[in-house]
C-alpha cells in the first residue's frame, strides 16, 4: 500500500448510516460477502482512500479521506449496488434508500482521528459479536500492525477470467488486477484500505489498542450490546417459524404466537429488544409489549 497523499481540497470524513430499528441489511453471511465485495467496487474510479470501515447486521461506518464530493459519490454508489442486491435476493425495496446516511467532517485536533477510528473499529465489540476487532470478519479491522502476508489459498483477480470476476463482485466494474480474493470469495480488504497511513497514525500497535479500550469504556448504551449476532438470531427464528409453527415468516403467525415466538427467543439468545425488532422487523413497542406481559 502506498502512502497516502496530503491533498488540497481533500479532508477526513466518517461515513455512516443511522442502524435501522426495524430490519436488517445482511442478513446472512453470503449478504455480508457481497457487501465486502462492494466496498472496493464502490471505490472504482474515485480520487478517495478508506482509512477504516465496519459492516454491521443494521448499518454501516467507513472513514473516509478525499473531497466531500466523492466521499459522497462513494457511499451513494455502495448504498445503491446493496440496496440492489437486497432487492434481487430478498424482495427489499427501498430499504437503504430512506435511511439517514451522514458525511461528516472529522475534527483532527486532539487525537481526533484516531478516536474516530477506534470508534468504527470497536463497534463489533460493542455489540458483543467478537472480542476483539481484528477477528471481525466484516470490516478493516485486521488490517493494521498484522505484517500482512495473504494466504495461501486466496488469489489475484487477474487468475480469474471476466466471467468469474463478475461472478464473484457481482458487478462488471473492473478492479485492480493484484487485488487478491480470499478464500470466503470477498477482496481482502489489505488490497484496497489504506492501513499504512493509520499505522503511521498510530505509530505502534498498542496505541492503536489503547484507543480501542478507550473507546470500548466510554459506551453508555447498554442496550446495544448482545450476546449473539443478528445473523445466528434470525438463523435461530427461521428454524422454530419452519419446524415448530410450520410458517415461513412472523408476519403470518397470530398475534399469541408472535408474542410467544418473542419470549422464546428472548429467553434463548437473551436478545435485549432492539435486536429483538429488527430480526423480528417490527416496532420497538410491540416487542416490549409482547416481553411485558
Amino acid at each position: 500500500m502506498q502512502r497516502m497523499k496530503i491533498r488540497s481540497g481533500a479532508k477526513f470524513y466518517h461515513v455512516y448510516t443511522k442502524g435501522l430499528e426495524h430490519d436488517v441489511i445482511f442478513r446472512e453471511r453470503v449478504d455480508y460477502v457481497a457487501g465486502m465485495n462492494y466496498v472496493p467496487v464502490s471505490l472504482c474510479g474515485l480520487d478517495v482512500s478508506i482509512l477504516a470501515f465496519v459492516l454491521m447486521s443494521n448499518h454501516f461506518h467507513f472513514v473516509i479521506y478525499g473531497e466531500n464530493v466523492d466521499c459522497w459519490k462513494f457511499i451513494d454508489r455502495f448504498k445503491r449496488v446493496v440496496s440492489r442486491y437486497l432487492r434481487n435476493r430478498y424482495g427489499t425495496r427501498k430499504l437503504l434508500r430512506a435511511v439517514k446516511t451522514s458525511c461528516s467532517e472529522i475534527d483532527i485536533r486532539n487525537e481526533g482521528l484516531k478516536r474516530l477510528i477506534a470508534y468504527v473499529l470497536n463497534n463489533p465489540v460493542k455489540a458483543g459479536v467478537n472480542c476483539m476487532p481484528q477477528n471481525y470478519e466484516w470490516g478493516s479491522g485486521r488490517c493494521y500492525f498484522n505484517n500482512y502476508v495473504s494466504s495461501s489459498s486466496s488469489k489475484r483477480l487477474s487468475e480469474f477470467g471476466v466471467r468469474e470476476q463478475i461472478a464473484i463482485l457481482r458487478s462488471d466494474v473492473r478492479l485492480d488486477s493484484t487485488y487478491r480474493v480470499n478464500e470466503s470469495g470477498f477482496i481482502e480488504p489489505e488490497s484496497y484500505v489504506n492501513s499504512r497511513y493509520v499505522e503511521d497514525l498510530f505509530v505502534r500497535a498498542r496505541s492503536l489498542e489503547y484507543f480501542l479500550s478507550v473507546s470500548n469504556r466510554n459506551t453508555d448504551d447498554k442496550d446495544a450490546v448482545v450476546i449473539f449476532s443478528d445473523t445466528l438470531v434470525l438463523a435461530g427464528v427461521q428454524e422454530l417459524l419452519e419446524k415448530r409453527y410450520e410458517a415461513v415468516s412472523y408476519a403470518e403467525l397470530s398475534d399469541e404466537i408472535r408474542r410467544k415466538l418473542v419470549r422464546e427467543i428472548r429467553k434463548q439468545f437473551n436478545s435485549p429488544p432492539k435486536q429483538l425488532a429488527r430480526v423480528f422487523n417490527c416496532h420497538l413497542s410491540e416487542i416490549v409489549n409482547s416481553l411485558n406481559e
